[in-house]
């Protein structure tokens, strides 16, 4: 219903006033009341004052917090520099002593293990040789290296500044050992070889050094079976600790074997080591597969094996390698290992072959735990039986696969970790002047150590050597194993020269 035309037009409806009502009073109330207003000139300075007020009050105890947190800091600060010079002081501090670090087993134990000891935080390390090369091995960076000739006055200045308290010495039964004792400091000795090496020598002169092993702190001897004659020496100081690997060989990649290249690694330039039966074997080889290959790496190239090499006319299937660093592309090229040593203790080459998964060829020198698994062992100095060994491998590549698997999964009889182990309970325990070690050595022997198959294998490794020395044809076993034997080795040698 339309009403009137303005609320059809959306406009406002005009009212009629009362007859009744006041306008002055209409007008008092449509008077607006006046708004309060805050942000005056006044209010804002005042607001601002207040703001820079509480900033400076904020900024002032921020100030207190900071300079309080940073004397904090400079205390805590304060005592790690503390607990780490404690620390230092703590950490015991040893030194190899050893000529070189150049090319040998030796020198490459050394250097693995300077530096896991380093690694366990437990000790300040040092190497000191009398030699430095080009072509030494490398070593560990936090390892302090220093280079020493065996002078009794450099010997006690060194030992002044740096404070050794245990001195571990290589192969070397001089008066050095006299020398550092005269300092108060405990002394380790480390034979590397083994005590049946001198029936394979004709130099008996360093054999009766023998008698010196007792003048040590503690004598080390890397396989079991020595252990065993040292102890029927009546030797109270003698240890076993094997040799630790070079490669963790569940890490190590395996060498595929599809090349027909035979391998040597080592020192090849002495007797023991048997470098000549390599190089015939590889000659019988060649008839029965003309396009293998040999690979010598070695620091030493002798001219008598050069001239082998040509004499027998195998120069184009023969390759010279001098020393290297990089050992690993030599075991992933190869397909046989051949290690031609007639006697051996715990040969770091081995170890380094069956990481990489070689199918590992060697004379029977089951005197050392490590030929005594994954290796395929043929007679000594049989070097023809030797090749036919390899020939089979060549040959037959699912085979030598096989033999390579065997002798990588043998590595688990020894662990790094355990022994490292070892080490460390000897430090520990000559250091603390006590017999700890002695009853961990028990532990030890139940492990890898067994009489009954050391006199075994000393026995059989004694007819080795009389076949191979005629120097020692006039000595019985039995009497080989006593002490007296090496006073006796120079009459034994005129007795064979008379006869």
């Amino acid at each position: 219903m339309k009403i009137n035309n303005y609320e059809q037009d959306n406009e406002d409806i005009p009212i009629k006033l009362a007859d009744n009502i006041d306008t002055n009073s209409i007008d008092i109330i449509s008077q607006k009341k006046p708004k309060k207003r805050y942000f005056t000139k006044k209010n804002i300075i005042f607001f601002f004052v207040i703001f820079i007020i509480f900033i400076m009050i904020y900024l002032a105890d921020n100030n207190r917090t900071i300079e309080e947190l940073n004397n904090k800091i400079e205390i805590l600060e304060s005592k790690i520099e503390q607990l780490d010079k404690e620390v230092i002081k703590k950490k015991i501090n040893i030194a190899f002593v050893n000529q070189h670090l150049y090319g040998n087993g030796i020198a490459r134990l050394i250097t693995i293990l300077t530096e896991l000891l380093v690694k366990t935080g437990k000790y300040n390390v040092y190497i000191i040789n009398e030699i430095e090369t080009q072509l030494d091995f490398r070593y560990y960076k936090k390892v302090k290296r220093e280079i020493q000739k065996k002078d009794e006055q450099i010997i006690r200045d060194f030992d002044e500044a740096n404070d050794i308290q245990i001195y571990i010495i290589n192969n070397d039964v001089s008066n050095i050992v006299d020398l550092y004792q005269s300092l108060g400091k405990k002394v380790i000795g480390i034979f590397h070889g083994v005590y049946l090496s001198c029936v394979f020598t004709s130099d008996p002169l360093i054999y009766r050094a023998w008698y010196l092993f007792s003048k040590f702190d503690s004598f080390i001897h890397i396989v079991p079976d020595d252990y065993w004659i040292y102890n029927k020496f009546g030797f109270k100081n003698t240890i076993f600790i094997p040799n630790l690997y070079t490669f963790d060989y569940t890490k190590t990649p395996s060498s595929q074997l599809t090349y027909k290249n035979v391998l040597i690694v080592g020192r090849v330039d002495d007797v023991i080591k048997g470098g000549k039966y390599g190089i015939l074997a590889m000659s019988e080889i060649l008839k029965e597969i003309p396009d293998a290959q040999l690979t010598i790496v070695s620091p030493n190239h002798p001219q008598s094996l050069i001239d082998l090499v040509k004499k027998l006319k195998i120069e184009n299937n023969t390759k010279w390698i001098g020393f290297t660093n990089n050992i690993s592309e030599f075991y992933l090229n190869a397909s046989v290992l051949l290690v031609t040593s007639v006697s051996e203790s715990f040969p770091m080459v081995l170890n380094e072959g069956k990481a990489y998964g070689l199918p590992i060829v060697s004379f029977d020198i089951d005197y050392s735990p490590c030929f005594q698994k994954g290796v395929i062992t043929v007679e000594m100095f049989n070097y023809n039986l030797m090749a036919k060994e390899a020939i089979k491998l060549l040959n037959n590549y699912e085979y030598r696969r096989k033999i390579g698997n065997e002798a990588k999964l043998s590595l688990d009889m020894y662990n790094n970790n355990e022994t490292l182990n070892m080490w460390d309970k000897l430090f520990t325990s000559l250091i603390n002047g006590t017999d700890d070690y002695r009853k961990y050595q028990k532990e030890v022997e139940e492990k890898y150590y067994n009489e009954n198959l050391a006199k075994s294998h000393i026995e059989k490794h004694y007819k080795y050597g009389q076949q191979f020395n005629e120097h020692y044809r006039c000595h019985t076993f039995e009497n080989f194993t006593q002490l007296d034997y090496i006073n006796t080795i120079e009459d034994c040698i005129q007795q064979n020269k008379t006869n």
